[in-house]
């Protein structure tokens, strides 16, 4: 699969967090759509199954750990990468160990670090359906 058939969802309510987010993975040739808040990105994901979805933790109306928890009703298996202030770790950590969430990222993050996390995730996504499929 190549990375132009991967569909990456951002979910930020930071509009200048999605536009950096979109240009960078867009630039790395992926296929990227952002939402700046939950109820948004569950639409978008009612709509189209993204490959993998980078949330922000605080969110005004529905956290990124309740949309997450929304979207994994529609896609039990997407995988996402929470992006947190690190105020927020402790929720985070959380939810980590509840097994809501596998991966996150610290704000501000880099954006090489952004950029292989993503690759590695994908990656490994990959080579476990060539595996099951």
């Amino acid at each position: 699969m190549s990375q132009s058939s991967q569909y990456l969802l951002i979910v930020d309510d930071n509009a200048g967090v999605c536009r950096l987010l979109h240009e960078l993975f867009s630039d790395e040739g992926y296929i990227v759509e952002t939402a700046l808040n939950g109820a948004e990105a569950l639409k978008i994901v009612c709509a189209k199954t993204p490959s993998l979805i980078l949330l922000d933790v605080k969110m005004p109306g529905m956290s990124g750990l309740e949309t997450l928890d929304k979207i994994k009703e529609i896609v039990p298996d997407i995988p996402a990468v929470m992006m947190t202030a690190y105020t927020e770790l402790d929720t985070v950590m959380a939810a980590q160990k509840e097994g809501l969430i596998q991966h996150y990222l610290s704000k501000p993050f880099d954006l090489d670090e952004i950029r292989r996390l993503v690759k590695r995730i994908l990656l490994s996504r990959e080579c476990k359906h060539k595996v099951t499929g």
